[in-house]
């Protein structure tokens, strides 16, 4: 039987393709976005339509409300990352976006009354102390590339909101019914930006439809789900440590399809990042005297 760690990594890898399919393709970051997450949607339609359908009519005013809020925050998400990659380097905006669960606690903490305790409240400013490194690394590299910094931390802020809106939404509907609904959701917000903004979502080249299928397919269904089916059998704190090789996988493809190599900021940054999300991810680990 094939070890849930192995099922753990591919996902890991899965993932970081991400920020490289966006970089190969040549349609702007919200048609991208867009079909990442429409045709994940589309895949998912023959087997959560219905039982989609079926659970909304039961769901409370609160529970449509969140459902709906979190859709839109993973539209928000989807829309400032993939934008940020126009701006600043893959390694930047991968760390900066990861920092979502920092974001989470402290949104936990203001709307939902969920105390954290001390050591979180200190991982949470090393890991801004880190955030402040690579943006003033961005900021002497290039002003622009302060945006792309900008806008990653606007999509860590914007999955976070998606996490604590969606929060006790999966134990209201089963599982891939849940998550087609609020894709789809997050879709139909995509299509309303690129309809307002009159960005357009066809004549694209060969090379730009197949990114579009392969960031569905790749880092959104397969990445994601397989991270998703590792939670059933591995403690959350363990698959989250796994998640902190996202950074490193896609600066590592950033390098060898790129040759973006980050810069010291960078990697002093980014270690405060990523020592502060293990620390999270630490503490919230199962206790060992538990049997």
């Amino acid at each position: 039987m094939t070890s849930p760690y192995v099922g753990l990594l591919v996902g890991v890898l899965c993932v970081s393709f991400g920020s490289i399919l966006v970089r190969w393709a040549g349609a702007p970051p919200i048609a991208l976005s867009f079909y990442r997450i429409g045709l994940a949607a589309l895949c998912l339609a023959p087997m959560a339509a219905l039982p989609a359908a079926r659970a909304w009519p039961r769901l409370a005013i609160r529970p449509r409300l969140a459902l709906l809020a979190s859709g839109v925050a993973l539209a928000l998400h989807f829309a400032t990352w993939v934008t940020s990659l126009s701006y600043t380097s893959i390694a930047s905006s991968v760390l900066l976006v990861n920092t979502a669960p920092l974001f989470a606690v402290g949104f936990s903490r203001l709307f939902l009354r969920e105390a954290a305790p001390r050591i979180v409240l200190v991982a949470i400013a090393v890991a801004l102390l880190g955030a402040g490194l690579i943006a003033a690394g961005d900021w002497s590299a290039s002003p622009n590339s302060l945006t792309g910094t900008l806008l990653a931390l606007a999509g860590a802020v914007c999955l976070a909101l998606y996490h604590v809106a969606g929060r006790g939404l999966r134990d209201a509907m089963p599982l891939t019914p849940y998550v087609f609904a609020v894709w789809g959701v997050a879709a139909v917000t995509l299509a309303v930006m690129c309809a307002v903004g009159r960005v357009p979502l066809g004549g694209y080249d060969a090379r730009t439809y197949a990114c579009f299928g392969g960031l569905a397919l790749v880092p959104t269904l397969g990445g994601h789900g397989l991270v998703n089916r590792s939670l059933r059998v591995l403690p959350a704190p363990t698959v989250g440590l796994f998640l902190l090789g996202e950074p490193l996988g896609a600066s590592l493809l950033g390098y060898l399809f790129f040759r973006e190599v980050p810069s010291r900021s960078t990697f002093a940054g980014g270690a405060l990042v990523v020592a502060a999300l293990a620390l999270v991810l630490w503490q919230g680990r199962p206790s060992r005297s538990a049997t």
